[in-house]
């Protein structure tokens, strides 16, 4: 018996035809980008449809999600960068926010400004603005990072959201203002400084003056008289060319009001001279009394607190759980701080500890690069000395264990 099979017919007109429309309708759909809202539709189906998507949809939405990364203000912390800069010899360390180089307050007064803390009171502060911010969780995870894996700890304990940042622009210019205000008055230095001074006028009148674009100005209120025909020449004085000024006028014991606000109406000392008779004196000078008693402490009750030298910022901090703050340091149980435990002796016994300045600390090798190197420990530790080492712990199964404090 004979086996038939049977025959399709192969009806290649047809085929063609749809194959045709097809790719008009391709055509037309990768010449009409699609929006978004589509886009995001089509990547979720798992139909053939998915496969022809024109692939510009698809870098249509990888460029939509870089662009929302990259309008973060905090997107250098994101990515992990940061850098180093010298302050009056101090290395410290910086984060980027929209491209402003921004410094830890907390920072900045351990390696800046230490200096000057314990000298001056709240008072000298006032003549400087230096405004301070709240960190962001990515800033605050690189902050813990940069003093946890790069630092060894010599910023203290694990940063949180009520740090503050400032600029490092400021950290500059209010290092330079306090060593001018240091020098004028613990160090009894009376002579010239590039930012501030005296006039004297025919052997006469003290005058204060603020130095701006290499150019001398003096507070318009010591001219009241003659403010009718000075009002076209009087300029603006702001930001840290008034608080050199402002230092100079609390010298004087001048009323704060006059000078207290962000501005201050100031005239030309070039100016000021054409109003004057010819022959009459202008004498650049330092006082020899002033009242700057007010503007230094007189013990810890007038030291200025964490923080408090500059403007804080009127939006509350961040509130993130402390799991999310970042790295932080895991110290090993059962040991004594800022002491090494070297290896077993032969033949068992205790082992014996010694204090890190004495031998190296081999546990520093294994935690990766560290920049800068570490020159202090945490403060909250006292160095430990053969004298006063308490009661040893006892000794453990292993027979070689290396720890750090």
């Amino acid at each position: 018996m004979e086996t038939g099979v049977k025959q399709e017919r192969f009806d290649e007109t047809e085929i063609q035809n749809l194959a045709d429309k097809m790719m008009e309708a391709n055509k037309v759909r990768m010449s009409t980008p699609a929006p978004l809202s589509q886009v995001q539709t089509i990547q979720h189906n798992g139909t053939i449809f998915n496969f022809l998507t024109p692939s510009k949809d698809i870098t249509v939405t990888k460029i939509i999600k870089s662009n929302n990364v990259t309008n973060l203000k905090d997107d250098e912390s994101l990515r992990g960068h940061f850098g180093w800069t010298t302050v009056n010899k101090a290395l410290i360390p910086y984060i980027i926010r929209e491209g402003q180089k921004l410094c830890s307050v907390r920072v900045v007064e351990m390696k800046v400004l230490n200096k000057f803390l314990h000298c001056f009171n709240q008072e000298i502060y006032k003549c400087a603005c230096v405004k301070s911010f709240y960190v962001t969780e990515a800033e605050l995870r690189l902050l813990n990072e940069i003093n946890v894996q790069h630092c060894d700890l010599q910023f203290g304990d694990q940063f949180t959201p009520l740090d503050l940042v400032v600029r490092l622009d400021d950290v500059i210019e209010l290092h330079n203002f306090l060593e001018t205000c240091y020098s004028k008055l613990l160090m009894k230095n009376k002579g010239i400084t590039d930012r501030c001074g005296f006039v004297r006028i025919n052997k006469e009148s003290v005058v204060p003056y603020s130095v701006s674009a290499g150019e001398k100005y003096v507070p318009q209120f010591y001219f009241e008289d003659e403010s009718d025909s000075l009002k076209l020449n009087i300029d603006q004085l702001e930001g840290w060319d008034l608080a050199y000024l402002k230092f100079c006028c609390k010298l004087q014991g001048i009323r704060e009001e006059l000078f207290s606000k962000d501005a201050c109406a100031v005239i030309s000392l070039n100016n000021i001279k054409s109003y004057f008779p010819p022959g009459t004196s202008f004498e650049d000078c330092w006082p020899s009394k002033i009242v700057g008693s007010q503007l230094l402490s007189k013990g810890k009750t007038q030291m200025v607190q964490v923080g408090q030298w500059t403007n804080r910022p009127t939006e509350p901090p961040i509130q993130i759980h402390p799991s999310n703050y970042g790295p932080r340091a895991i110290r090993p149980a059962n040991i004594l701080p800022n002491v090494q435990i070297l290896h077993t002796p032969r033949g068992g016994g205790r082992r014996r500890q010694v204090p890190m300045a004495i031998q190296p600390n081999i546990i520093r090798a294994a935690m990766g690069p560290i920049f800068p190197t570490a020159t202090i420990m945490n403060p909250q530790f006292r160095p430990i000395t053969y004298g006063n080492i308490a009661q040893l712990p006892p000794p453990r199964n292993s027979s070689n264990i290396t720890g750090y404090g």
